[in-house]
Parts: structure tokens; C-alpha cells; sequence
């Protein structure tokens, strides 16, 4: 049973670099964040000047377009606090290396031969 436990040391994806991977995804969506508010931002503002040049066609398109952007702002929102509840739920665990557990089944494999004897 031991032996199938501490035969050797496997690499599981731990708690960090999964915390990375989320962290690196978080940034990437803020970023698109700062690019959807500013497609945003032109939208409304072609609108306006549509609007004042008695366009309503392509004011309307514009504001279209604009809904579109925030409706995606909004997913894009959903997903940020998916990944933030993602990050939180990530195990707390202290790092066990990889000589430490041999060590330890080293340890046990003695403990074993020594009651074995006994």
C-alpha cells in the first residue's frame, strides 16, 4: 500500500500555478475590459455627432453597436467574478517536496522491515 503511495514522486498541477493560470487570465480580461470601454466610449460619441449631423440611420447602428459592447462588458464581468470564486475555493496547501516524501516512505519502508524482525 505504500509502495502504490510513495513510489515516486508525481507532478500534479498544484495550487500555484493553477493561482497563475487564473491570475494571468484575470489580467487578460481586464485588459479586453479597457478595450470594449473604449469601443464603448467611440460608439457613443459617433452617435452624438450623427445625431447632431441629422444622420438617425447611422446614429442608430452606432448605438447598436454600442449595446453590443456592453453586453459583452457584462459577460466579460460574469466571467472575472467566476475566476475570482475560482481562486478563492484553490486549496491553502503548504508545499511538500519531493525529497521530503521520500524521506518519509524511506522512514516507513524502515519502521515496516524493523516490526517485520521483531
Amino acid at each position: 500500500m505504500f509502495a502504490k503511495l510513495f513510489r515516486r514522486c508525481r507532478k500534479e498541477p498544484s495550487s500555484g500555478s493553477s493561482s497563475l493560470k487564473l491570475k494571468q487570465t484575470l489580467a487578460m480580461l481586464k485588459e479586453k475590459e479597457i478595450v470594449l470601454q473604449k469601443k464603448i466610449s467611440i460608439e457613443a460619441e459617433r452617435a452624438r455627432e450623427f445625431t447632431k449631423a441629422k444622420n438617425k440611420q447611422a446614429a442608430l447602428e452606432s448605438l447598436k453597436r454600442k449595446r453590443y459592447y456592453e453586453v459583452q462588458m457584462e459577460q466579460l464581468e460574469s466571467f472575472q467574478s467566476r475566476i475570482l470564486d475560482q481562486e478563492q475555493k484553490l486549496p491553502k496547501k503548504s508545499p511538500v517536496h519531493c525529497r521530503e516524501v521520500q524521506q518519509m516512505s524511506q522512514k516507513v519502508k524502515i519502521n515496516l522491515r524493523k516490526s517485520n524482525l521483531a
